[in-house]
């Protein structure tokens, strides 16, 4: 038996090979466990989503741009009318401490067997964290990476186009503050190949200078 790895994003084969040495078997049946073991230990970590960090925004790449789910050319969906992605529920001005219900809709569903996605929030002048996540349901999570948070979709959640979970603003004023998401309309075949992916973003101003933390006189 032969270990091999396919494509970019890592898919497992193992091929029969006739007549090989039994120590090269055992070294390889070794390297299969430890391949395998590697395997479960990142579907753990990222349970039913991509590593965090592939929103488009801030320099991020998608998953499309870092040459996985690139069968299409990014937002080729939305620009031959299947599709699109659309970030709803943020106001245009936010306020200091309050709660938003956000959704996240992939409208592109012809086709379509399985959807995910990922969102952050920052500060447009610098990039940083803004507000934060909280999931209302087992279709999303959070993950946090170098102090951005993300949501994106679970496992459960692949099986809708549409995404619903809370953001709470940050607790003063930061400048205005921008959403970048990025979205999958997949064929569902469990591969990357066939899939496209969709980017967008959303920018809040920042409250007035009147505005205050909820409960606050």
């Amino acid at each position: 038996m032969r270990l091999s790895w396919t494509g970019r994003c890592g898919g497992l084969n193992l091929i029969r090979k006739e007549n090989m040495n039994p120590s090269r078997i055992l070294l390889l049946s070794v390297a299969a466990v430890s391949a395998l073991s590697f395997v479960a230990t990142s579907i753990r970590a990222y349970p039913g989503g991509p590593p965090p960090g592939v929103t488009g925004g801030f320099g991020e790449r998608t998953c499309n741009q870092s040459g996985c789910h690139n069968s299409y050319e990014l937002n080729a969906g939305r620009t031959s009318g299947l599709g699109d992605l659309v970030i709803s529920g943020v106001p245009d001005q936010y306020q200091p401490g309050m709660t938003y219900s956000v959704r996240v809709t992939i409208t592109h569903t012809e086709g379509r067997d399985a959807w995910g996605f990922q969102l952050a929030a920052r500060v447009k002048e610098s990039g940083a964290q803004a507000g934060e996540f909280k999931p209302t349901d087992g279709t999303t999570q959070t993950l946090l990476e170098k102090g951005i948070q993300y949501i994106e979709h679970t496992l459960e959640g692949t099986n809708s186009n549409v995404f619903e979970f809370n953001w709470v603003a940050p607790s003063s004023s930061t400048g205005e503050i921008v959403l970048h998401a990025a979205g999958n309309a997949a064929d569902g075949s469990l591969s990357p190949d066939g899939d496209y992916i969709y980017s967008s973003s959303a920018t809040l101003r920042a409250p007035t200078a009147s505005a205050r933390l909820p409960g606050t006189p």
